[in-house]
C-alpha cells in the first residue's frame, strides 16, 4: 500500500504530445451514453426589494436559459469533444422534453428516447439571482438561491424498460463504448443493468458507471467514476480524506464489482484512479477560480470514457477528464468542454 502510494503523478512527467494525440482522435469515436435524461432551467432576475406578504426576495426575471443535464450532460460533453454520440433514456410527453429534443439537435447528439406518457420529464430549475440586469456580462456576479425539481423516481413500467434495452441492443454493436450515468431517477432497474452488463460482454465493450446511487450495482463494469462522497457512503466511512484508507475502500469497491479500474474523484486535491497494477495519484491540475461545480463529474467521466474509446492509457485518460472538469468548473451553470480548450490548456500546463 505504502508503495503504491509514492506514485504521484508530476504535472512536469506528463507527456503532452500523447495526450494532444488522444484528443486529436476523438471525432473517430462512437460512443453509446444511457441513463436518467435531465433537463437544467436556468433562471435568472435582478434583486429589487424584500417583498411585503412575506420576508422574501423579490427578483425581476430578465431570462431563461436551458441546457442539457444527466446523462445529456454528459452526451453533450462528448459531443463538443467531437465524438459521434448516440442517447438513449426516457422522457415525458410534455414541453420540457421537446426543449429537451431541440436542444439534442443543437448539440448534433442522435436522442433515441422512450416516450413514457406516464412520466415527467425530468427539470431541475434553478433561480439565480444576477447582479447585473444584464447576466449576459462576464464580469457579473451570480447567485444561485433556490432549485425547485420536478422528477419521477418511479421504476419504469415492464413495458417502457423494454423498449429501453431494445433501444440499447440495437445500437451497442456500432460503438467503441458505452457510458452509463445514473442519477437514481428510476430509469435503470437492477433487471435493465443486469441485461446491458450481458450485452457488453457479448460485443466485448467496455462499459463505463457514473452513478450516485448503489455502486455495487454495476458488476463487471470496466470502470466506475465515483467521487469520493458516493465512495464514503458505500464503505460506510464519511472520512477518507487518508489517501490510505480511499484507495484500501477503492480497491474493496473494485473487487466487489470485478471492475478492471476505479476512478474516484476528490475535488481540489484530484483524483485516484485504482488499477490492479497499482494506484496513481492525480492533482488537481489547473488550479483556477471555480464559479460552479454543476455537472463536472459528468465532464470527467466524458472526457475519461472519450479518451479510453480511442485507446488512451487509463492514467492519460484520467488526467483528460482531470483537466477536462477544471475548465467546465471555471464556467458557471452546466457546461461543456471543446477540443480546442483542452489543447490549448494543455500547451499552458
Amino acid at each position: 500500500m505504502v508503495q503504491e502510494l509514492k506514485n504521484i503523478i508530476d504535472i512536469n512527467s506528463i507527456n503532452k504530445n500523447r495526450l494532444k494525440e488522444h484528443i486529436n482522435s476523438f471525432s473517430q469515436a462512437k460512443l453509446l451514453v444511457f441513463g436518467d435524461l435531465i433537463l437544467d432551467e436556468y433562471l435568472y432576475g435582478y434583486p429589487e426589494r424584500i417583498s411585503r406578504e412575506a420576508p422574501v426576495l423579490i427578483l425581476k426575471y430578465l431570462k431563461s436559459k436551458f441546457v442539457l443535464g444527466g446523462a445529456a450532460n454528459a452526451a453533450n460533453n462528448l459531443s463538443s469533444l467531437g465524438a459521434q454520440v448516440h442517447l438513449i433514456g426516457i422522457l415525458g410527453d410534455d414541453n420540457s422534453a421537446k426543449i429537451f429534443s431541440e436542444l439534442c439537435k443543437e448539440a448534433n447528439i442522435d436522442l433515441l428516447a422512450v416516450i413514457d406518457d406516464l412520466r415527467t420529464t425530468t427539470t431541475k430549475t434553478r433561480i439565480v439571482s444576477s447582479s447585473s440586469k444584464n447576466p449576459d456580462n462576464g464580469t457579473v456576479l451570480q447567485q444561485q438561491i433556490l432549485r425547485v425539481d420536478r422528477e419521477n423516481s418511479e421504476s419504469c413500467n415492464n413495458e417502457i424498460e423494454a423498449e429501453f434495452l431494445s433501444r440499447v441492443t440495437q445500437q451497442v454493436k456500432d460503438c467503441d463504448l458505452l457510458l452509463i450515468s445514473d442519477y437514481s431517477n428510476g430509469v435503470l432497474s437492477d433487471t435493465l443493468i443486469d441485461n446491458i452488463s450481458k450485452l457488453s460482454c457479448e460485443f466485448n465493450k467496455k462499459y463505463i458507471v457514473d452513478s450516485n446511487g448503489d455502486l455495487s450495482r454495476y458488476r463487471n463494469a470496466y470502470s466506475l467514476t465515483p467521487n469520493q462522497p458516493d465512495l464514503e457512503s458505500f464503505s460506510n466511512n464519511k472520512n477518507l480524506n487518508d489517501d490510505n484508507e480511499l484507495i484500501k475502500a477503492a480497491k474493496n469497491l473494485k473487487t466487489i464489482i470485478n471492475s478492471q479500474e476505479l476512478l474516484v474523484t476528490r475535488g481540489a486535491r484530484g483524483m485516484v484512479l485504482v488499477r490492479d497494477a497499482g494506484s496513481d495519484l492525480i492533482p488537481a491540475m489547473n488550479i483556477s477560480e471555480v464559479f460552479d461545480v454543476s455537472g463536472a463529474g459528468d465532464t470527467v467521466a466524458a472526457a475519461y470514457s472519450l479518451a479510453l474509446a480511442v485507446g488512451a492509457d487509463p492514467l492519460d485518460a484520467a488526467i483528460l477528464g482531470n483537466l477536462a472538469a477544471s475548465l467546465v468548473v471555471s464556467k458557471y451553470g452546466t457546461a461543456t468542454v471543446n477540443q480546442e480548450e483542452l489543447l490549448a490548456l494543455i500547451d499552458d500546463l
